[in-house]
């Protein structure tokens, strides 16, 4: 009777990945990448030019002026913004009702709000003259444009900076922007347009002037889709929901553990 033959099993045949015998120094891996870096982030933008109270131009590069500023709005929105207990810029949290927008009476408050006042601006009782809780005829809602700037030799690459026009300066800057348009047939984007204070006024406040045209005005053309998405970017509220969450600690001898405030309860500034 014939026997069957046993056959050995096969070997298993391992892949060894094998490696370059060129290695790559760091210092040239570093080289690489930087140069890689420009194309794989963006530059800073959306930084602000804050104004202070003595009258200054505080830049995002850290440097402050008091002279006037020379720029090119590349467009501007309108906002609005309301503080129960007022703006404290030593405690800077989010507005608990705030809008942004195009044209300013059809501005209508973020559904993220913390607590939205009215269904449109143009009806809220905080956004009418004389509901400023400080007194006067102002409105207790602060009413502001927001312009998104860059400086006259901007390329296409140069961040682009915003700049918050106060209830003040709103009357300058909007009387400013319809004389482009009745005066010199132009937009905002299309001129230089000159930034200063208003020296009759101890405050700060803003006024614009002296309008020159541009040659070519097509890099700021180009940015303003750009600029619409910083202006109209949505507000972060999250700030305000943590400080209404946070519970406030007491005192005690013993250890009481702390509950927080009623549901209505607002952080003060």
């Amino acid at each position: 009777m014939a026997t069957a033959k046993k056959t050995a099993p096969a070997k298993k045949t391992t892949a060894v990945a094998t490696r370059s015998s060129g290695a790559v120094s760091v210092q040239d891996a570093m080289k690489a990448q930087l140069a890689k870096l420009a194309d794989k982030t963006m530059p800073a933008t959306g930084a602000s030019i804050r104004i202070t109270q003595d009258k200054q131009f505080a830049l995002p590069d850290g440097t402050k002026t008091r002279d006037p500023l020379t720029l090119v709005i590349v467009d501007f929105q309108s906002m609005n913004r309301y503080y129960p207990n007022g703006f404290d810029k030593d405690n800077i949290t989010p507005p608990v009702c705030a809008a942004i927008g195009e044209i300013p009476i059809n501005l209508v408050p973020f559904d993220e709000s913390p607590e939205r006042q009215a269904d449109t601006c143009k009806e809220c009782p905080q956004n009418q003259w004389e509901s400023d809780p400080k007194g006067g005829k102002g409105k207790a809602c602060k009413n502001s444009r927001v312009l998104a700037v860059l400086p006259p030799d901007a390329t296409d690459d140069t961040p682009m900076w915003t700049l918050t026009v106060s209830p003040t300066g709103i009357k300058s800057f909007d009387g400013y922007v319809n004389g482009l348009q009745s005066k010199l047939q132009s937009a905002p984007f299309m001129v230089t347009t000159q930034v200063f204070f208003d020296d009759s006024v101890d405050y700060p406040s803003l006024k614009f002037g002296d309008p020159a045209l541009l040659e070519d005005a097509s890099v700021f053309a180009n940015r303003i889709d750009e600029a619409n998405k910083l202006l109209t970017a949505p507000i972060d509220f999250s700030g305000y929901e943590a400080a209404v969450a946070k519970p406030v600690a007491k005192k005690s001898a013993g250890r009481v553990p702390v509950k927080p405030a009623g549901k209505a309860a607002v952080a003060r500034r």
